[in-house]
């Protein structure tokens, strides 16, 4: 076996183009399962049933994507804005809103867009009667990028171990997005537009690239 690799033309291109190949295809079935992913999620969005009433102490055992309604007396905790979201092609904020129930359960929610030229003071902190939305999973702090800010009234995502700490309290494993009554001056996030980023289409091509690869090192190599 080794005298077969020691014997091969152009061992070197054997030797780095075979990891390369392995990545194209790990880059494939990546962009593939984020494919399923997205069509069962836009599945769920599309054809929800009615919103299950929940208390905030039973979120925990919710699914993501179960639209829910929460009609409970809350308490406001705090604020923040979620910096770089567009709508209708204007920049503008999240705003992002923790409260708490008599019991000190929090919960975390979404409740929509509102433009750049907003600030806290600007938006209304007292509890609604009902919040009606979608559960969704928090953001994942990405190896490199931007870290958010201690104390302050931004946020670059939506990470459940962050916003834990900045409350000083543990918050429930999904947060809520309000689909329905966001409140005065704010745009609600419908839940009815499908995102359909082209997965299929890059898991197709990393195959693609990966074959061809595979195709040149083997016929260099006198294989095939």
């Amino acid at each position: 076996m080794i005298n077969f690799f020691k014997n091969l033309p152009y061992k070197y291109l054997f030797y780095l183009g075979i990891p390369v190949v392995l990545i194209f295809l790990s880059l494939g079935y990546w962009q593939f399962t984020s494919y399923l992913e997205t069509q069962d999620r836009n599945r769920l969005n599309t054809h929800s049933e009615l919103p299950k009433k929940t208390l905030i102490s039973e979120i925990p055992s919710r699914d993501i994507y179960e639209s829910i309604q929460i009609q409970q007396d809350l308490i406001f905790v705090k604020s923040w804005l979620l910096r770089s979201r567009v709508n209708n092609g204007s920049s503008g904020y999240h705003l992002i809103t923790s409260y708490k129930d008599n019991e000190n359960n929090q919960i975390l929610i979404n409740k929509g867009w509102i433009p750049l030229s907003s600030t806290l003071d600007d938006v209304g902190n007292e509890s609604n009667e009902s919040y009606i939305g979608i559960l969704l999973e928090y953001d994942i702090k990405p190896s490199i990028g931007q870290d958010d800010i201690k104390n302050s009234d931004f946020l670059f995502r939506i990470e459940k171990d962050f916003l834990s700490n900045e409350i000083n309290a543990e918050l429930p494993p999904l947060y809520l997005q309000l689909t329905e009554n966001c409140g005065e001056n704010i745009i609600c996030i419908n839940k009815e537009e499908n995102s359909d980023p082209p997965h299929l289409g890059y898991a197709f091509q990393w195959v693609f690239f990966a074959l061809c690869l595979s195709l040149v090192i083997l016929r260099k190599n006198k294989l095939i």
